[in-house]
């Protein structure tokens, strides 16, 4: 037994250091942490995954691309077909001239966009601006590459929106890129198209690149209307987009997103690409286009839902003593404040998930700038979200 203890110290030893420094999704620790408990009837709002079942049209062109036969390599790009498609939905909505040939990869999911853009770009030493509290890849896979995240606190009180004196203000030479995500991943915050010009400016000013993650670009609220970096006069040649199918059309499970951008950038982007994945699945971009060529109310009927569920958890979390949840523009996650508990989130997330039955994810998750909140992902049932704001409820007042 000694031996085998021995020659497992040798063997984490062996494996490289900058693994080492980052940690596991903190998604799946809670989940983790929940399915050991054995709680038979624990409701799980921490995974932002959309409860809908994909379009039956989008299914329906799965099936039928796999009695084609359409099972083998789609090429390190991914099918034109479906290039062409997204570079024309990008001139249609952003205003933006892709060049579908080498200027779109089909990749793995939006994950693997962020992955690949990041892995071509950046060098060590490398400082990469990030929203904060941040998604957690984000900063996980600037330090894989090797580079420093520099993270900017986003407002509260501006309703989860940067400060672009704070963004300008930590800029320094080792400055290269900036990451956007509007809407905001865990906030659910929209950054104003006044703010968007601001960070456009700064972009220039600095000579630095963007990578714009629009993978909630269909779920706004309210007055807010999506407005991409993109789109602004000077950007398209400094900005990166990454995107992805799972959101927008209840398609996680399929693994298909894109980035696009300037045919210089993109094109070593591939490369990171074809070592990564050699190329999305072909069936899963069969799918793609029949989503993209479809009918668009399904996304709008989802949306709408989603609005729904928005007000039901915003309306029962402010009335629960001890929680202060501004009202998110977009996405399909709430982050109310809990700092009044005067508790660590992640404690007082485990204490939820023992008392109340009720999987979060704790704001320290996301970084320092997390501390003090939660991750409520009302992507689930109405039904489930009631429940889950009624055992919060009971269990918070065994705290008071």
């Amino acid at each position: 037994m000694s031996s085998i203890i021995r020659e497992g110290l040798k063997l984490k030893s062996k494996i490289a250091k900058r693994v080492q420094e980052v940690e596991r999704s903190p998604f799946y620790a809670i989940t983790d942490y929940a399915r050991n408990l054995n709680l038979k009837d624990a409701i799980f709002l921490n995974v932002g995954e959309p409860d809908f079942t994909t379009p039956k049209h989008i299914i329906e062109a799965a099936k039928k691309a796999l009695d084609e036969g359409f099972t083998h390599y789609s090429g390190d790009k991914g099918l034109l077909e479906l290039r062409q498609l997204i570079a024309e939905k990008l001139r249609k909505e952003r205003r933006l001239e892709v060049d579908p040939a080498e200027g779109v990869i089909i990749t793995s999911g939006g994950g693997e966009a962020n992955w690949t853009t990041l892995m071509s770009l950046i060098n060590p030493g490398d400082e990469v601006i990030i929203p904060s509290p941040y998604y957690p890849p984000y900063n996980t896979t600037v330090r894989l590459a090797g580079g420093v995240p520099v993270p900017v606190p986003l407002k509260e009180e501006l309703g989860f929106e940067w400060d672009p004196e704070d963004v300008e203000r930590r800029i320094t030479k080792k400055t290269k890129l900036i990451i956007v995500c509007s809407p905001d991943n865990p906030t659910g915050g929209v950054l104003s198209e006044k703010c968007i010009r601001e960070l456009a400016r700064i972009a220039q000013d600095h000579d630095l690149l963007v990578l714009s993650d629009e993978v909630y670009e269909a779920f706004f609220y309210g007055k807010e209307k999506f407005c991409s970096i993109a789109s602004v006069q000077g950007m398209e040649e400094r900005t990166i987009i990454t995107n992805s199918f799972s959101k927008t059309y209840a398609m996680t499970g399929w693994r298909v997103g894109f980035v696009a951008g300037s045919s210089d950038i993109i094109s070593n982007v591939l490369k990171v690409h074809y070592a990564t994945t050699i190329c999305a699945s072909t069936i899963s971009q069969k799918a793609a286009i029949a989503a993209l060529t479809g009918p668009q109310s399904c996304v709008k009927e989802m949306a709408a839902e989603y609005d729904k569920r928005r007000k039901i958890i915003v309306e029962g979390l402010n009335k629960i003593p001890g929680f202060k949840c501004s009202i998110p523009k977009g996405a399909f996650y709430a982050f109310p404040n809990i700092k009044e508990f005067e508790m660590p989130s992640e404690k007082f997330a485990k204490y939820l998930v023992k008392e109340a039955r009720v999987v979060t994810v704790n704001g320290s998750a996301f970084g320092q700038d997390g501390e003090g909140y939660l991750r409520i992902s009302y992507a689930a049932y109405s039904k489930n979200i009631v429940e889950a704001l009624d055992r919060i409820r009971e269990a918070t007042e065994k705290l008071k």
